[in-house]
């Protein structure tokens, strides 16, 4: 009767204690700024499970890396978060690739003209990654953590 009372309670606590949504674990480690961890723990699950979306978690590790601004390593994991057929697939997306691209390789008339691109021909989806190498552009000099946050 004790292993039954046992076995209730700890299934019971543990589905209190669990997640609220089902969010991925690396959320709350970004939430926390552990960029380092977020990128460690995306490159183990690519690595790891064929089924993961590569294009979504190279991305993420490109922005993790770029908050802690290692451009190198941002600017090598952006270049395998998009496919090469994705510029004549989503050409406003491209723009957003190529801007934060130019961003985390340090090219500001490159940022520029895919920024101008962006800012002038976007669909609603795409407005906020406009606002966002908008930022980026003015924000030249800063990290990009805090370069890539668009003014209210």
């Amino acid at each position: 009767m004790k292993k039954i009372i046992w076995i209730i309670f700890f299934a019971f606590s543990m589905n209190s204690f669990s997640q609220e949504s089902n969010e991925p674990i690396w959320w709350e480690m970004d939430r926390n700024g552990k960029h380092l961890e977020v990128a460690s723990y995306l490159l183990y699950k690519v690595q790891s499970d064929s089924t993961r979306n590569k294009h979504a978690d190279f991305l993420h590790i490109a922005r993790a890396y770029g908050y802690l601004n290692d451009y190198e390593k941002a600017s090598f994991y952006w270049k395998k978060c998009a496919d090469d057929n994705a510029e004549n697939c989503d050409e406003q997306f491209w723009w957003y690739y190529k801007g934060t691209l130019a961003f985390f390789e340090r090219n500001r008339e490159e940022l520029l003209k895919y920024m101008l691109l962006l800012k002038k021909n976007h669909s609603d989806y795409y407005a906020k990654n406009a606002r966002i190498l908008e930022s980026l552009y003015y924000k030249f000099d800063k990290g990009y953590q805090e370069a890539c946050i668009p003014e209210k």
